[in-house]
């Protein structure tokens, strides 16, 4: 490589007296280490570093110029430290433009990767995503436990543990999820109702857990489930890259459910459907129609809809459980047309006979009915001086008292499982019994509301002998 033999200097008054088409050459220091090309165009002066390689020549644009202290571009010792870095470039790596589009290229690359690494990041869900992922779900789908499962989850995991479900749902350990049901378990139940309002049962958080644990496995099973279903959108959807379900090594609770609901007694059925008939008609057929069929689930009669109402019965549709819906036929009797015709009438509600306004009526809502008549009747007593005084009640011991006094007036089980669309889960049950049952609800419909005519003139069933939970369970000796 050829050196230049003298420092030619180049300074601001020269620069500025180019004209058009003009060039102005300066000789780095040193043997071999090339030159600053300075070319005009017309009002534009760009400076070039220019160097030699095995008598080949090459040249690169530094930036233009900054002629005036308000003009753009770089000033005299900016483009001379520039050209220095140059300088160094050729003699420790060669061909400065080689060089740098090398390294150009080498940062797109890197850059590419940071981006998609980043990408990749932003897409990792979270043990909080991993929970809304399941209640958008249940939403979507239309089940009516969305918002209770919404609500467990936020009362009980992303409130109280706000680290926990920041942490991407991957990370999240069977020693975590423990952590999570412990803290339940060892708390207290909440007031309920609007405004928190209504007294927590007197219970413990057992059923609570339990309930909890179920969600949470079946939160990360869908998700676990989701990587490798064929109609997961996955630009739109979150990588929760999880291969094992935590929950399921955390062993459920024993004994949860040991039907602590008591049973009310006839003549304790009886003061409530006495009181049920001093409500105004609307609400008093709105109270009755689920005692009289059978002890209905409140939130799958509130939710009927007026197309699956006929003129001989209404279909309800089943969706407690992990399975697909199921609808089951419930026939009208004589008694129970009576009873809701001030619903059938009058449709307040353009959507079903359930209601108060032009919304159906909520499961909460329905539901309250029935506790606000277990505190009034428990506080006041009988509905006169020979009545005996009620426990309280909310519509979980009505629903067992329906169940225990079908039973006690002779109404098989499998009729009433039928009745209430209890679980059959069996392959004959499933599978080879195609029978309706029809006429046999509709007698044993009958039956019972013939029964409930009775006790509410208080003609009481001798032969019907409700047990108590502690007699159940030989607690008394």
């Amino acid at each position: 490589m050829a050196g230049n033999s003298q420092d030619k200097r180049v300074n601001d008054q020269r620069l500025r007296g180019l004209g058009d088409g003009g060039t102005l050459t300066e000789s780095m220091l040193g043997r071999g280490t090339g030159s600053i090309l300075f070319k005009k165009v017309g009002a534009v002066t760009t400076a070039y570093y220019r160097w030699t390689i095995n008598k080949k020549a090459g040249l690169l644009s530094i930036g233009q110029y900054r002629s005036t202290p308000n003009a753009p571009g770089l000033t005299l010792a900016e483009i001379r430290e520039k050209a220095r870095d140059l300088v160094a470039i050729l003699l420790e790596h060669g061909n400065p433009k080689a060089y740098l589009e090398k390294n150009a290229a080498q940062e797109e690359a890197q850059r590419v990767v940071d981006a998609k690494i980043a990408d990749d990041a932003s897409r990792v869900g979270t043990f909080q995503d991993l929970l809304d992922n399941y209640c958008d779900d249940l939403l979507a789908r239309g089940r009516v436990k969305a918002k209770q499962v919404a609500g467990m989850f936020k009362l009980h995991v992303s409130t109280p543990f706000p680290e926990l479900v920041a942490k991407p749902a991957r990370d999240i350990t069977v020693y975590d999820i423990t952590t999570i049901l412990k803290h339940v378990l060892a708390g207290k139940p909440k007031n309920r109702g609007k405004n928190h309002t209504t007294p927590a049962p007197a219970s413990n958080m057992r059923s609570t857990t339990d309930t909890l644990h179920g969600y949470l496995s079946t939160a990360f099973e869908k998700a676990r489930s989701s990587i490798t279903s064929l109609e997961r959108k996955v630009e739109d959807s979150k990588n929760f890259d999880i291969t094992t379900n935590p929950v399921s090594g955390v062993g459920g609770l024993e004994d949860v459910y040991k039907g602590d609901t008591e049973s009310l007694e006839q003549a304790e059925l009886a003061e409530l459907l006495i009181y049920l008939d001093t409500l105004p008609d609307r609400q008093r057929a709105i109270a009755l129609a689920p005692i009289y069929f059978g002890g209905q689930r409140l939130k799958m009669l509130a939710a009927l809809k007026w197309e699956r109402v006929s003129d001989d019965g209404i279909t309800l549709i089943d969706i407690k459980g992990k399975g697909k819906p199921r609808l089951y036929f419930l026939p009208f009797t004589p008694r129970i047309t009576e009873i809701i015709k001030p619903l059938l009438d009058l449709r307040l509600s353009a959507e079903g006979p359930f209601a108060l306004t032009h919304n159906l009526i909520r499961a909460d809502a329905f539901s309250k009915v029935f506790s606000e008549a277990g505190t009034r009747l428990s506080e006041a007593g009988g509905s006169n001086e020979a009545a005996s005084k009620t426990r309280y009640f909310t519509w979980k011991n009505i629903r067992v008292s329906a169940e225990t006094m079908l039973a006690g007036i002779g109404i098989s089980q499998e009729i009433r499982a039928h009745i209430l669309s209890h679980g059959r889960s069996s392959v004959q049950n499933k599978f080879y019994d195609r029978n309706s049952y029809l006429v046999e609800k509709r007698d044993a419909l009958t039956k019972w509301g013939n029964f409930l005519d009775d006790i509410r003139q208080r003609k009481y069933r001798p032969d019907l002998k409700i047990q108590s939970l502690s007699e159940l369970r030989g607690d008394d000796h």
